[in-house]
């Protein structure tokens, strides 16, 4: 299709012969009729030249342009081997696929995987290393956790203990008084040294499994921590009574000094009420002096006991009690202590172990993953039929012997390189190039005619597939000012003998017009800016028309000319030569 009356054939039409347009041009042909030469007045030195009669019909617009057959779709077969390699084998180009190939999974090309082999023995011995590590690290963690439950468990089964001991000691009442100001001052110190540290502390519990809850602020992690005492000044005198201590040690050793100091008291009164009846039976000479002296000798004992026994209380009130009570109270702080100390130290423990897993498990995925990277390039290294069609190397349309990319047995192929192509020859296309001044009309769906030039009598049928969205790159670099888009015919049905890469015409038909009257392209003429034909069966008159759509062969008249009106298809001419005012004829 071109734009002007008298139209530049395109590049394609100039290297192909015209071809007759089907049924309506047949009814065209037919109603020519003949041909009229020299007709008019002689005498006037005119030359009518070939005649034919203007029809009345149906008239289709096409855009005729050449191209190439191609599969709709292909299947590119690529080395996805890493870096570079050889090819060993492959199959002979041109060889059909079957689906009997596809089936046995046929090899059709074989890399050399000598280099692949040989990494993958040594990967194998770091794979088994890091498995070792793996596991040994797996079962550390194991034995750390259960050594962690042991070590913090003693030390809670110590910290209980101990409160057990100042509470057997002290009694229940005031050791749990003592005790509750020991995790108060606790979490005093743990409140002062969260806020040194911007840390959030919250007891969660109280007693001897006392824990604190910090948040990290830069991670936000949130982690428990056991409650540690701080020294705790305790004035123990205020519960030296017998209600205060209730039932412990303490109240029952104060109860027996108590009874050691009245006994004693009740033994010297007895020793003196025995003394003065002694001195009363010594006056009468009841007695003898040695009887008396016995007596007042055991009144001395006597008082010495009672004097005993309360020397006994003092060192026990002022001394031996606060020192009991201090060591009992000492000894639960230490088991607070070792056991705040044993959670950190597993809570340390436990993060050594996790991060050695963590470490020898990634190790250990490494090496499993390159293992299994490397068994994969293995496999790739054979390349099997997965598709029926036809076996072409390289890209197919595109070249591969350039930069020496020549597909053959030893060959270096790199990764990402296509080595075969096998197009689906099912569905088959035609590939043309539309000018940028058509390309506005043609539009997907459009019905289409193919002509293949190996089948010149066949004529395939189509549609429009696919319109490029951009001037085809390759051609704008051949020639800046030729702008084409790239347009897929889809041609219908299945055709053994079609190839991709046989040269074709297509025909699309863009525009069918109804009823119209038409004349071929050369029976119109531009004189003086104006359109005109000449009417051989009047004399060769010369009338203006106006013209409309046109194919490569047939013109729309719009108005102007009669269906059956004969003109001539070229302009008249004297008999020295054409009419000097038609300069294109």
């Amino acid at each position: 299709m071109t734009s002007k009356l008298n139209p530049e054939p395109s590049e394609t039409a100039r290297k192909r012969p015209k071809r007759g347009r089907y049924l309506f041009i047949t009814a065209v042909l037919v109603a020519l009729g003949g041909y009229f030469l020299f007709g008019g007045d002689d005498s006037e030195g005119v030359n009518r030249g070939t005649t034919v009669q203007a029809t009345r019909g149906t008239l289709e617009i096409t855009v005729v342009e050449g191209g190439s057959v191609e599969a709709k779709e292909s299947q590119e077969l690529k080395s996805e081997v890493q870096g570079q390699t050889k090819i060993l084998s492959i199959v002979e180009e041109g060889y059909t696929v079957t689906a009997q190939d596809v089936a046995e999974g046929k090899l059709l090309v074989e890399l050399d995987s000598k280099e692949l082999l040989d990494r993958l023995t040594e990967q194998e011995l770091q794979y088994q290393n890091a498995l070792a590590s793996f596991t040994e690290a797996r079962e550390e963690h194991g034995i750390q956790i259960n050594q962690n439950q042991s070590d913090v468990k003693a030390a809670e089964l110590e910290s209980k203990f101990a409160l057990m001991d100042l509470k057997k000691f002290l009694g229940e009442d005031v050791a749990a008084e003592i005790a509750a100001q020991v995790d108060e001052n606790f979490y005093a110190s743990q409140s002062e040294q969260a806020a040194g540290s911007e840390e959030e502390v919250s007891p969660i519990a109280e007693g001897e499994d006392a824990q604190a809850v910090t948040r990290d602020p830069e991670t936000g992690r949130i982690h428990m921590e056991s409650a540690s005492a701080r020294d705790v000044e305790v004035d123990f005198s205020k519960y030296l009574n017998r209600d205060s201590l209730g039932d412990g040690e303490a109240r029952q050793q104060l109860l027996k000094l108590d009874s050691d100091v009245d006994l004693a008291q009740e033994d010297v009164g007895l020793a003196e009420s025995k003394l003065e009846g002694t001195r009363r039976l010594f006056k009468k000479d009841f007695v003898t002096k040695i009887e008396l002296e016995n007596d007042e000798l055991a009144l001395k004992r006597k008082a010495i006991n009672k004097e005993s026994a309360e020397t006994d209380i003092d060192l026990y009130v002022k001394y031996e009690f606060p020192k009991q009570a201090e060591k009992l109270l000492s000894d639960y702080e230490e088991s607070l202590r070792k056991l705040q100390r044993a959670r950190k130290l597993a809570i340390s423990k436990m993060a050594q172990a996790e991060a050695k897993l963590n470490s020898a498990e990634a190790r250990y995925e490494l090496q499993s993953r390159k293992r299994e990277e490397l068994k994969e390039q293995i496999v790739k290294c054979e390349i099997r039929a997965t598709k029926p069609g036809l076996v072409v190397y390289g890209e197919g349309n595109r070249s591969y012997y350039r930069n020496n990319d020549r597909i053959e047995e030893g060959a270096t192929i790199r990764e990402r390189q296509v080595i075969i192509t096998i197009p689906d020859t099912t569905q088959m296309t035609v590939d043309v190039k539309v000018h940028e001044s058509y390309v506005k009309r043609v539009n997907k769906g459009q019905r289409a005619r193919v002509r293949v030039d190996a089948f010149p009598d066949i004529i395939l049928e189509g549609e429009v597939f696919k319109i490029g969205v951009l001037p085809d790159s390759q051609n704008r670099w051949m020639n800046p000012d030729l702008k084409v888009y790239s347009t897929t015919i889809l041609i219908e049905g299945q055709h053994e003998w079609l190839k991709p890469g046989m040269s074709a015409e297509g025909e699309i038909i863009i525009e069918t017009l109804t009823d119209v009257v038409m004349v071929p392209l050369q029976a119109i003429s531009q004189e003086k800016g104006e359109t005109v034909v000449y009417l051989a069966d009047r004399g060769m008159e010369r009338r203006l028309v106006e013209t409309g759509s046109f194919n490569t062969s047939f013109i729309e008249i719009k108005s102007g000319l009669e269906g059956g009106e004969t003109v001539a298809l070229r302009a008249p001419s004297t008999s020295g030569g054409r009419a000097d005012d038609n300069p294109d004829a």
